[in-house]
């Protein structure tokens, strides 16, 4: 059973569409209104995420590898980098 209605503005898609909102319900969608982020406290949108969010698009595959396998967990924190 397709999950067609996003859980923080109500916005309903015509039917399932492939992306992972047709399986777990969108806290917010592209028609939400700007929202404070419950981490940071910063404003975010679908169009302008907060500092929470690291986009991984654009980077290469070793540097997600090493994201994802620092210390064994998912921190992402970025650290210092170390003077010569």
């Amino acid at each position: 059973m397709a999950i067609t209605t996003c859980a923080g503005c109500g916005a309903t898609k015509p039917g399932p569409d492939g992306s992972p909102t047709d399986v777990y319900p969108s806290t917010h969608c592209d028609k939400c209104p700007p929202w404070k982020c419950e981490i940071c406290g910063d404003m975010s949108s679908a169009d302008a995420l907060c500092g929470c969010w690291v986009s991984l698009a654009e980077m290469p595959l070793a540097d997600v590898k090493t994201l994802f396998a620092r210390d064994g967990g998912f921190d992402i924190t970025p650290t210092e980098e170390p003077q010569p």
